[in-house]
């Protein structure tokens, strides 16, 4: 696989039906030592990642219309 030039990957097929990971399937990428670990997600709801990102402190990164539409849950 290559990385694009926006750090875009494309996952086999095969892999994406082995581990149900289907569009708009959200993943963990999980710094390791030697590499990075892809996981899917937890079930938590966006709005509870938000709240938890923003309770102990952290930023939530990007425009203000990408933290809105996480906020208001739009997709």
């Amino acid at each position: 696989m290559k990385l694009t030039p926006k750090g875009q990957v494309t996952i086999p097929l095969a892999l994406r039906k082995k581990h149900g990971l289907h569009p708009l399937c959200e993943i963990q990428l999980i710094d390791q030592p030697d590499g990075v670990l892809v996981v899917r997600a937890g079930r938590r709801a966006r709005g509870k990642k938000t709240l938890a990102t923003l309770l102990r402190g952290g930023k939530v990164r990007g425009r203000t219309e990408d933290w809105l539409r996480l906020t208001r849950g739009d997709a």
